[in-house]
């Protein structure tokens, strides 16, 4: 609220009203004098601000205590949103989103992951040296990529090069992340570029700078391994993104990872990689030891995303179709996704092909996922690898405390890390 709305509601109604407490903290201490309205008359009433307004009641209201998660501000909205008292609005700070701030939005979207496909990702042009037999492809752009062919390289004659990433949907992109690479022993950068975007990969829109009609010119890296990012506000809301080099250090190399979230912004992990969904949350139908020794057992506190080591995994102790993994969120959640990975044994490669997904709120009543258009259990496609993740969307989402994934085919042995994707707060 401005300091002249603050006034005036003051002015217009009784000092003692719970209506009044509108104030913002910071316009308080600019008032020498407040308006009263009584029943009878209008008095200017002059009060020390310290005396008058540090009083508890002007402390209450909407955005008291603040409803805003994650260092959002509080701010009093005409747009009434059921509440008590008049609406308000979260402002939140970068890289998070939702009617209170409570989605993190700044998660990699999948080029290092391997969630984006091979086909996903096009370019301009390829470069190829050593006589055509080292292919630099748009699909080896994947942020952090190692081996000799590490990277994204456009062809030496392509005067306006591009890489474009198809998202397969509409998403909030709010950062895009670029690294160069090596090629032949000698480091290539792209040094700046433009963003675009587009719905339907033919109308495309380029990135501008914030209330001009201007392209905006990002800054890219200073070398050929250290990651530069650069976050868009207001994020992008688009299924196509291009990435344009303006400037490059020899050749046009890149590397990238884009950052955001689903529309909704309620696709966040809920804990298997980070740790906050504890062992004692994540059970199975059986589980596996390799030689039957105690030291080689795959047990679903394992069964987490990316999780290193020898063991590192969740393995059925039966290979058919009456295996689960089982999550306790502990409260009702709104699930929006599920990403699956395998994992090896000794060397062998080990993942589940394809699943299904049931829920419960009590562990005892489930229900599977059903196919809306085709009216039956919904398959997912799981992994076709031990190593890169595999993200299915869950739309309409899960509302529920347990979550289990039904392996319905696998390679090897049923073997799972996983993370499921979600938040605890309705928008």
């Amino acid at each position: 609220m401005r300091l002249s709305e603050c006034v005036f509601v003051l002015f217009m109604h009784s000092a003692h009203s719970e209506n009044n407490v509108l104030c913002k903290s910071e316009y308080i201490a600019q008032l020498h004098y407040v308006f009263v309205h009584t029943e009878n008359e209008k008095v200017m009433y002059a009060a020390h601000y310290e005396s008058l307004f540090s009083s508890s009641f002007f402390h209450t209201g909407p955005c008291h205590p603040n409803p805003c998660h994650n260092k959002g501000t509080c701010e009093i909205s005409e747009t009434y949103r059921g509440d008590t008292f008049i609406g308000y609005v979260c402002k939140c700070p970068r890289g998070f989103s939702g009617v209170h701030c409570q989605h993190k939005c700044s998660g990699p979207l999948g080029m290092e992951g391997g969630i984006i496909s091979n086909q996903q990702i096009t370019a301009s042009s390829t470069h190829r040296a050593l006589f055509g037999l080292q292919k630099w492809y748009p699909y080896f752009a994947r942020l952090n990529k190692k081996g000799l062919v590490n990277a994204w390289t456009a062809a030496e004659n392509d005067r306006w090069p591009w890489i474009q990433i198809n998202l397969l949907r509409r998403m909030r992109v709010t950062g895009l992340i670029t690294q160069g690479a090596k090629r032949i022993g000698s480091p290539e950068y792209v040094k700046s570029y433009k963003v675009a975007y587009s719905d339907d990969g033919k109308t495309w829109r380029t990135y501008k700078v914030k209330g001009k009609d201007e392209d905006k010119i990002f800054k890219g890296n200073v070398d050929n391994n250290a990651p530069s990012a650069n976050s868009f506000t207001p994020p992008i809301e688009a299924q196509y993104v291009r990435i344009y080099p303006q400037v490059c250090r020899r050749h046009c190399t890149l590397r990238t990872e884009l950052l955001g979230c689903e529309l909704s912004g309620c696709s966040e992990p809920l804990g298997m990689k980070s740790g906050h969904i504890q062992d004692y949350q994540v059970t199975a139908s059986s589980i596996f030891r390799t030689l039957n020794m105690d030291m080689f057992t795959w047990e679903p506190g394992k069964a987490r995303l990316d999780k290193q080591g020898k063991v590192n995994a969740w393995t059925a102790g039966h290979s058919d179709q009456s295996q689960w993994l089982q999550v306790d969120l502990l409260v009702p959640t709104k699930v929006t996704g599920v990403i699956t990975q395998g994992a090896k044994d000794f060397g062998h490669v080990q993942f589940v092909g394809s699943y299904k997904v049931a829920y419960s709120n009590d562990g005892e009543r489930w229900n599977v996922y059903q196919d809306q258009k085709q009216g039956k259990d919904k398959v997912f496609q799981g992994n076709f690898d031990n190593d890169t993740h595999r993200k299915n969307v869950i739309d309409p989402p899960i509302y529920a405390r347990f979550i289990r994934i039904l392996p319905w085919s696998w390679y090897g042995r049923i073997t799972l890390r996983a993370e499921i994707l979600g938040c605890t707060e309705e928008e």
